[in-house]
């Protein structure tokens, strides 16, 4: 749907303003560069953006507001200034031996076309979870391709992974250290705890599923929505 025929049809100024409000609150760089509409429940965001991290940012704040049924996200990712992939590489690099926890791990760091490929082999996972997030940190970066192992010989307990995607989940989300529990059995894991929304409810469920020693995902989590009836779908 074009946005000349968008605009011919009744769209929400309200919710529009206030998504826009919450982006100008978060302190999003460039906020005047979006355009948002919303039209019958459904908000579409255009406009670009520096990184793919700010485009998922978008789409969850977007995500919260009230009255929603989805959010269509157009946003396309424009590095501010274009990189050399080895000088983003090099970036990448930087920003790992900083970091107090990677300083001492060994993880290769390859980029091309803004793409960044994360490899090596560590002892924990919480470590590979780290370096991704690091990564993603990184100006000019546009994906994050994770394909660090860890090692056998160390495969952490049930019990740490899941204490491990509790602190990925509450940094990913933004939720409150006692709102989400995993626990971990027999490589499933069990969600559980209180979400703002469904559309974090689903992407909770999305960010365990990466977990390299996870193979499947029971949620109970529940998405406390403004609204009994109102169901939050994304389309990046």
């Amino acid at each position: 749907m074009g946005w000349s025929v968008m605009i011919a049809t009744c769209h929400d100024r309200q919710s529009e303003e206030a998504i826009l409000s919450t982006f100008n609150k978060a302190d999003l760089p460039d906020v005047e560069a979006l355009r948002v509409l919303v039209v019958e429940g459904a908000a579409y965001i255009d406009g670009h953006v520096g990184n793919y991290q700010a485009k998922k940012t978008i789409t969850r704040l977007a995500a919260s507001a009230p009255g929603l049924s989805k959010v269509v996200n157009r946003l396309r990712v424009i590095p501010d200034a274009l990189v050399h992939d080895e000088a983003l590489a090099e970036r990448v690099r930087r920003a790992i031996q900083l970091h107090p926890q990677l300083r001492s791990v060994f993880i290769s760091v390859r980029c091309r076309e803004g793409i960044i490929e994360l490899s090596g082999t560590v002892e924990l996972t919480s470590l590979c979870l780290c370096a991704e997030y690091v990564a993603w940190s990184v100006s000019g970066v546009c994906q994050v391709v994770n394909s660090m192992k860890v090692s056998r010989a160390s495969v952490p307990e049930e019990r740490e992974i899941g204490q491990h995607l509790e602190q990925h989940l509450q940094c990913c989300l933004g939720v409150k250290p006692w709102q989400i529990s995993v626990e971990v059995e027999r490589g499933t894991a069990h969600l559980r705890g209180k979400v703002p929304s469904q559309s974090l409810r689903h992407l909770a469920e999305d960010q365990v599923r990466l977990h390299p020693h996870i193979q499947d995902v029971v949620n109970h989590l529940i998405a406390e929505e403004a609204s009994p009836h109102n169901h939050h779908a994304i389309a990046s």
